[in-house]
């Protein structure tokens, strides 16, 4: 017999049970369903929009890249093969590249080099303060301009060179002479012919002193040379070759001189010449003299002349001039300059400029030497 309480037991216990059955069947439904949607689910949808994603965002990209890339071969547009990529190649290339550039850099160098030199030669005169002179063995120097010697003033503009003649002209006024320089060594001159030829004037050179021994002899053609210059319109001048090896001999030269030309009653237009140079290929009697022995052997020569109521002048060329001789002694005495240039560079007041030594004169046979004068000694 079951009492009250084992009724309520067996109710509350089916209850209990009939729950339990309906949850469960909900929990299976629910999985049922999400199992059912998962394998009815368009595989590969996430790929997909992954993929359409990627592409928009490379389509992006392209377009800026070809809005703002201006190269030849943008980016995903590059048209190289293997063969671009031989490294051997590449380095081939850089090597030639190299040598290249080290031509181009030696051709710059020694440009540059020349530049240089020819800028350090033109400034070597500072200014005209310094001046270059050739010497005996070809080298040159670059000596001082002494500031207190007289400049010469020549604007060499109005040089003009018409083979072999040189002109100087002034204010469009031809201001120079014309003449040759003379020895024994010419024989038979017809000065008729030189004096058409447009020669002015001629030096002639009275004699000389022997370099070795020292002997004095006199030109043979000295007389008629004079004579026959003179007979022909030409003015003269007369010179004499030293070799004296001090004053007492320059004297004796110098009187020599006037002594001859007065007993021959010649009286020269242009100046009695004091011509000493260095002998070229031999020992002479003065190469061991000092400047002041050589200065002054020349002005007592000078000197003499003078005294004799001539005027003297010194010939030397550029080096003999600033290098053997002082100058500051000899600034009284008319120069003669030998330097064989189109225009001269001797810095200092000279007279006479022998510019050219092998020219070919009508009436006379070999070559002779020219020379200008900025001075007019037969209107002095």
């Amino acid at each position: 017999m079951k009492l009250s309480d084992d009724f309520e037991n067996d109710t509350v216990k089916s209850s209990i049970s009939l729950g339990g059955m309906l949850a469960g069947v909900l929990v299976f439904m629910a999985i049922l369903v999400i199992v059912v949607i998962a394998v009815n689910k368009p595989k590969g949808s996430g790929q997909n929009q992954m993929a359409q994603d990627q592409n928009n965002t490379t389509k992006t990209q392209e377009t800026i890249i070809s809005q703002n890339d201006d190269s030849e071969y943008p980016i995903g547009e590059s048209t190289l093969v293997s063969d671009d990529l031989d490294f051997w190649n590449m380095y081939k290339e850089d090597v030639e590249l190299d040598k290249t550039l080290d031509h181009t850099s030696e051709r710059y160098a020694k440009n540059l080099q020349e530049m240089e030199e020819e800028a350090k030669e033109e400034d070597l005169s500072e200014n005209g303060t310094k001046t270059e002179v050739i010497l005996p063995d070809g080298t040159s120097q670059w000596v001082m301009v002494n500031a207190f010697i007289q400049k010469n003033n020549y604007d060499y503009v109005g040089l003009v060179y018409e083979e072999p003649y040189m002109r100087y002209y002034a204010d469009g006024k031809k201001v120079s002479k014309q003449g040759i320089k003379i020895d024994d060594s010419y024989g038979t001159i017809d000065f008729q012919q030189v004096e058409e030829a447009g020669i002015d004037y001629c030096i002639v050179r009275l004699g000389k002193r022997g370099y070795a021994t020292g002997a004095i002899s006199m030109d043979e053609n000295y007389l008629n040379y004079i004579t026959g210059a003179k007979e022909a319109g030409l003015g003269v001048g007369v010179s004499f070759y030293s070799q004296a090896a001090n004053e007492a001999e320059a004297v004796e030269e110098a009187n020599l001189v006037l002594q001859t030309l007065q007993a021959a009653e010649i009286r020269p237009d242009y100046p009695i010449v004091f011509d000493m140079e260095p002998v070229s290929n031999d020992s002479s009697r003065t190469e061991g003299l000092t400047k002041n022995q050589l200065t002054a052997i020349a002005k007592a020569f000078c000197n003499t002349i003078r005294q004799g109521g001539y005027t003297p002048a010194i010939y030397g060329n550029k080096y003999w001039l600033l290098r053997k001789l002082d100058l500051t002694q000899l600034s009284e005495y008319n120069i003669w300059l030998s330097q064989e240039k189109d225009v001269p560079d001797y810095p200092y007041e000279f007279a006479m400029w022998e510019y050219k030594q092998d020219a070919r004169i009508d009436g006379i046979t070999g070559n002779v030497s020219m020379s200008i004068s900025f001075i007019d000694y037969e209107m002095r």
